[in-house]
């Protein structure tokens, strides 16, 4: 190959570029009299070669960069119901730096309100690919589970997702318990603020910033021996006649209700079933928003024309169940096996074992004052009064012993006049006729717990 070995045939090299935009017609290497614009009629070739071999080599070093990527990365674990050419990679010196993580799995639900492309690949950088699952169904929720539980490493299972996303994990393990009489115990489950309402967050302390949260966890439990932070928690196994036939005959929950706020859920879900076609609607309403509007367009005005009071019947069928007595300062009154708690009218039936609703809302301010025990809270409060006392009633601090009832139970049985809106943990069920909640505290069931 010819050498630059002159200035001016210096500037002659650099001003090949502009003559490559008329590559391939021969007036842009030739002069008018058909001889070298360049001075000596070698010089054309010479170039035309250099410029040929170059190209070459820089399409042949490209390829072979990206067919060495290709060769160095770990491919996404992927679902049953993973969409086509729809996954991402990681870089493999990162992976196993990553795969040396075994304490932590983290299993996303795709359907979540907080959980996107950017969510899963910054979670799955902090836990590491192989023990990511992104799940798009209950089955693939089930099947990670499965192996998640299968593994003795694993201490802590991350829940990315809403309550009703932890509710269905809380359920699979209760199942995968079940059919494994080898596994004595369930992971600690971990939730991060990925969902709608989530009030289990609440109670844990999980943050607005999940990843940070992750990280601590992951973090913390780098080291062998510290022990995962957690809280004992109890669930109510819920069972109802009148729902659809394919429902779960037994469903395990932190809270549930009957009525006024199943009724919200229902009209809830109708504003997001109408708005689901609109980009703009669904990131207007689909969030807590949407239940203040589905409250004000559906549910006030049904309420105004008293459409959600019902009869109720409430029966005591453990050994004791304690009333709160507000006018005596929140005292216990005890009852005992079959006694009737409580009968008379009422818009709101709703039980829990923690003390949030969806967005931070304190409902059940008596929750975890007694191990093994449920608040189930009565109320026929007027609208118009709940709405002049929103932030009592939000805060938990609220007391009307002549409209609001507060009970802490193991074991009761609801009943009904007519079929009443029932939900558990966010998601509305149906309607059913009656209802039975019980108290379930067998240590299975344990949440990180953020605070600590």
């Amino acid at each position: 190959m010819a050498a630059v070995s002159s200035p001016s045939a210096f500037v002659t090299w650099v001003a090949v570029p502009s003559a490559r935009q008329d590559f391939g017609r021969s007036s842009a290497w030739k002069g008018s009299q058909g001889a070298s614009s360049w001075g000596t009629s070698a010089w054309p070739k010479t170039l035309q070669r250099f410029v040929a071999l170059a190209t070459v080599a820089a399409v042949g070093s490209r390829k072979w960069r990206q067919r060495k990527v290709q060769a160095t990365r770990v491919p996404r674990h992927e679902t049953a119901t993973w969409p086509v050419n729809d996954s991402c990679e990681v870089d493999y010196e990162e992976a196993l730096s990553n795969i040396q993580q075994r304490s932590v799995a983290l299993i996303l639900n795709r359907n979540a309100k907080g959980v996107n492309k950017k969510v899963e690949k910054k979670l799955m950088g902090i836990v590491g690919p192989l023990r990511t699952f992104v799940c798009c169904c209950e089955e693939d929720a089930e099947h990670a589970l499965k192996k998640v539980m299968g593994d003795s490493e694993c201490k802590v299972v991350v829940c990315g997702g809403g309550d009703g996303t932890v509710t269905s994990l809380l359920n699979f393990m209760a199942k995968v318990r079940a059919e494994n009489e080898n596994l004595k115990s369930s992971p600690t489950m971990c939730v991060l603020r990925l969902g709608t309402g989530n009030a289990l967050a609440y109670l844990t302390g999980a943050q607005k910033n999940f990843a940070k949260d992750l990280q601590s966890l992951v973090d913390h439990l780098s080291d062998e021996k510290e022990k995962v932070p957690e809280i004992p928690t109890s669930t109510i196994n819920l069972s109802a006649e009148g729902l659809p036939a394919d429902t779960a005959e037994n469903t395990h929950c932190f809270f549930a209700g009957l009525g006024y706020d199943a009724r919200m859920l229902q009209d809830y879900m109708w504003l997001r079933d109408k708005t689901k076609e609109n980009r703009f609607l669904t990131k207007m309403f689909h969030n807590p928003l949407g239940y203040l509007v589905a409250l004000a367009l559906r549910t006030l005005p049904a309420t105004m024309r008293g459409e959600h009071v019902f009869h109720v019947k409430v029966t005591n069928l453990a050994d004791e169940a304690f009333a709160m007595d507000s006018r005596r300062g929140d005292w216990a009154i005890q009852y005992h096996k079959d006694q009737v708690i409580y009968e008379g009218k009422t818009g709101i039936v709703s039980a829990g074992t923690v003390p949030f609703y969806g967005g931070g809302f304190r409902l059940f301010p008596f929750a975890g004052m007694r191990p093994g025990f449920a608040h189930i809270r009565l109320s026929h409060i007027h609208p118009a009064v709940a709405t002049f006392n929103i932030r009592p009633l939000w805060q938990g601090t609220y007391r009307n012993h002549k409209h609001i009832h507060d009970f802490l139970v193991k074991d009761v049985m609801v009943e009904v006049d007519r079929p009443t809106p029932l939900h558990h943990s966010g998601d509305f069920m149906g309607t059913a006729s009656k209802v039975r909640f019980q108290v379930t505290s067998d240590g299975q069931t344990r949440l990180v717990d953020f605070f600590d």
